[in-house]
């Protein structure tokens, strides 16, 4: 059975047009928090007070609206590290002319609105933006971003032209510089991507085991769409999964490092969730480039325990299990 504890958690303080959740360890401290994308009203981010209550800290934080001080049309929502210093950032996705919104964790509590130093803004403008997620779709070691854009309102060209759907947009996809900015590099994707649809959710998972991530696509009054990764060809890569004391998956509330020569760190959380109406393949997947050079990998467990591992096999997927590495002082 389940009892409802809303309002003893202190989640029962704020109301908004919910659209997109996550669940991740927003402040550093190894307890899972909740970003709560609202459409049209201020996001929540509610923090864990560790004592089974939470405390929305969104507008503090900076999380709750745009740079301008507005709410935005809050859809789909990701959280990743996708710039390599260690924090859990924020992405999300918009009506057309409001543009998509990256929330860069400063590692204090803070969040900043970078979506357009970062070159995620003004390419976004057009679309309505629903399923989003951050991979590294090339294996090079850094954390890409997807976009699946899909319109609510008639698009009058569309219409003018007979079309019985006439909300139909293609997806989008920015790749990652390696220095925190971004471009796009949807042309490159191909029709696949490129296509029109009315584009709702987007899933992330190796379906065919070949070392990268491929795309699941739901659209509306359409087949659900398939697209195979054929983009990370000639970059090497690891795969793990997580299993605990008992032999049961661990599929959230974890995070995976790999820690290469030279001192760079990959984090990756382990997550099904995020995006808009989406799972995702719960193994963790990293890109290492032509020539990595691992020196070993690193898991932090649900409770916080962390263990240090051998460097697995490359090019293949590992099972790590609790209790096999040797463990790593807080």
């Amino acid at each position: 059975t389940f009892e409802d504890v809303t309002a003893r958690a202190g989640l029962g303080t704020a109301w908004g047009n919910a659209l997109g959740v996550i669940a991740a360890d927003l402040d550093g401290d190894h307890w899972t928090d909740l970003y709560v994308a609202n459409d049209s009203t201020a996001n929540q981010m509610w923090i864990n007070g560790h004592d089974s209550t939470f405390t929305d800290q969104a507008l503090l934080g900076g999380s709750a609206l745009s740079r301008e001080g507005k709410a935005q049309a809050s859809m789909g929502v990701d959280a990743a590290d996708f710039d390599a210093d260690g924090d859990v950032d924020l992405f999300m996705t918009h009506l057309n002319n409001e543009t998509n919104t990256l929330y860069l964790n400063r590692g204090d509590g803070l969040f900043e609105d970078r979506g357009l130093e970062l070159g995620l803004s003004s390419p976004s403008l057009p679309y309505t933006a629903f399923g989003t997620r951050w991979f590294d779709y090339d294996n090079d070691g850094w954390l890409d971003l997807v976009v699946i854009d899909g319109e609510v309102k008639k698009i009058w060209a569309q219409d003018a032209a007979g079309d019985p759907l006439p909300l139909k947009q293609p997806g989008q996809l920015f790749h990652n510089l390696g220095d925190g900015r971004y471009e796009e590099a949807t042309a490159q994707a191909g029709p696949a991507l490129t296509d029109p649809v009315v584009g709702r959710a987007a899933a992330l998972g190796d379906v065919d085991d070949d070392g990268d991530l491929d795309l699941v696509v739901t659209v509306n009054n359409g087949p659900v769409r398939l697209l195979l990764n054929q983009a990370a060809a000639g970059n090497r890569w690891l795969g793990v999964a997580l299993v605990d004391e008992a032999g049961l998956r661990v599929t959230r509330e974890a995070a995976v490092a790999v820690d290469l020569a030279g001192g760079r760190s990959l984090w990756r959380r382990v997550q099904t969730d995020g995006s808009y109406l989406a799972v995702h393949d719960p193994r963790v997947l990293f890109g290492l480039g032509a020539d990595p050079k691992l020196e070993a990998v690193r898991v932090v467990w649900p409770d916080g325990t962390t263990e240090r591992f051998a460097p697995p096999p490359l090019d293949a997927y590992s099972t790590l299990h609790r209790g096999g590495g040797s463990l790593v002082a807080p």
